[in-house]
């Protein structure tokens, strides 16, 4: 596995931050990635925190060095996430892959969660001034002409949501299945269940997966969907509260996880031992109240957020393949995000499937990583497995009673991880890992 997070980047530095109860979250006035900063514009303050990587320099794992002028940050990070991941898994002598290596081509894919990349509005900045005539009007009959001598003839590969697994792909010689899912919060679990089918199918032996994002960049800034804006709270780096009553919406943040899967059989050929085992997993999808209402009326004021009934399905499905009851549960990594309507949405299932198992939220300390949460999450529940510690959540005394969050590590007690994801608009997964 690997992770690059703006709490440690590879797996070891990231869960020590976790047990440690380390936030990245921060003013964004701290970013180093040349992202847009606050000024005296009088916004909400709660827009400008974030969780950055600090200091990343993609130069270190992606290679060649001339693949970055085509990779956005987004790219970067799954591909240094991928990196790690392949080293650690014992990999590194055996890709790329070769027909006259023990892993063919046609047998390694790759498959990533993703989402819209967007770059910043600075990228156009001089072909849009060129569009402007004498007394300051635009002609927008200018901007073809311009864009085509000013504008980079590969730009638009640098933002291309199916980029990262291509990138993987390409620098492994992965030759075998190769996809993107873009399903918003579940894209990375949604892209590791389709991982999983590849190997079921004989498609492919060793796929990589994975998810990243970002809801920090300047269009994310901007256009933030539904997700509501939170309110900057003393210290800052307390301002991402999942499961906080008194939290009013969801702080940004960027990152990337990747996994390396193949079947038991397979790892045992390799002569290696598996960290942990996908038991079984689950996807669902029941319309949230405010999709349902948004087909009858355009006032968003009434929408409500997250699909109780589809992440408790997704649960129960997953407990149900897998063969054990809520109580063998040991941990569930929690997809609270500080939105109020979907925290509350995920609490409700929880309760209705009587999971009684401390819960740990990376959005704490992280923010929200767009595409990029569910592989954190899985990466978070695998290492929790690993090592037999159950991490705890950094959090205000305001927290819901329903979420049995720690305050210090502890003995993880029971044999399996619930690992779950879900959108605001209904969709939700889970899955359930085990000891390798």
């Amino acid at each position: 596995m690997g992770v690059v997070s703006s709490i440690g980047i590879g797996c070891d530095p990231f869960f020590e931050s976790l047990l440690d109860k380390r936030s990245g979250i921060t003013s964004l006035a701290n970013r180093t990635d040349g992202g847009p900063k606050p000024d005296t514009v009088k916004e909400p303050p709660g827009l400008w925190i974030g969780g950055p990587i600090l200091d990343f320099d993609a130069r270190q794992y992606v290679k060649p060095r001339k693949a970055m002028k085509v990779m956005c940050r987004e790219i970067q990070t799954a591909f240094a996430a991928s990196q790690i991941a392949v080293d650690s898994a014992g990999l590194g002598d055996q890709l790329p892959a070769s027909v006259d290596g023990p892993l063919k081509p046609s047998k390694v894919g790759a498959v990533f969660g993703s989402e819209m990349f967007f770059g910043p509005p600075s990228e156009m900045e001089d072909t849009m001034r060129a569009c402007f005539l004498e007394d300051g009007s635009f002609d927008a009959r200018r901007f073809g002409t311009v864009a085509m001598k000013q504008v980079m003839p590969l730009w638009m590969l640098k933002y291309l949501p199916n980029m990262p697994a291509c990138h993987v792909g390409i620098a492994l010689n992965a030759q075998g299945p190769n996809n993107s899912v873009l399903m918003g919060d579940i894209s990375a679990q949604a892209a590791t269940i389709e991982a999983i089918s590849y190997l079921e199918r004989g498609l492919a032996e060793l796929v990589i997966t994975g998810g990243t994002g970002t809801r920090i960049s300047t269009t994310r800034l901007n256009y933030r969907g539904d997700m509501p804006i939170p309110d900057l709270v003393e210290p800052v780096e307390m301002s991402s509260r999942p499961h906080d009553p008194t939290s009013r919406g969801v702080v940004g943040g960027e990152g990337a996880a990747s996994l390396v899967l193949e079947s038991a059989s397979h790892a045992d050929r390799r002569g290696v031992e598996p960290i942990v085992r996908i038991v079984s997993y689950a996807n669902r999808f029941v319309p949230s109240q405010g999709m349902q209402r948004s087909l009858r009326s355009s006032d968003a004021s009434n929408r409500t957020r997250g699909s109780a009934d589809a992440i408790r399905g997704a649960i129960e499905t997953a407990l149900e393949d897998a063969e054990i009851s809520a109580k063998q549960v040991g941990l569930v990594v929690s997809h609270g995000t500080g939105d109020p309507s979907c925290d509350a949405a995920e609490r409700e299932a929880i309760e209705a499937v009587e999971l009684s198992a401390p819960l740990v939220a990376t959005i704490a300390a992280l923010g929200h990583t767009g595409a990029g949460c569910g592989a954190i999450d899985l990466v978070t529940g695998a290492l929790a497995l690993a090592k037999g510690v159950a991490p705890p959540t950094l959090y205000h005394d305001n927290i819901a009673p329903r979420a049995n969050f720690l305050r210090e590590p502890a003995s993880l007690r029971g044999d399996y991880v619930l690992c779950l994801s879900h959108s605001s608009e209904g969709n939700a997964s889970a899955i359930v890992l085990g000891s390798g």
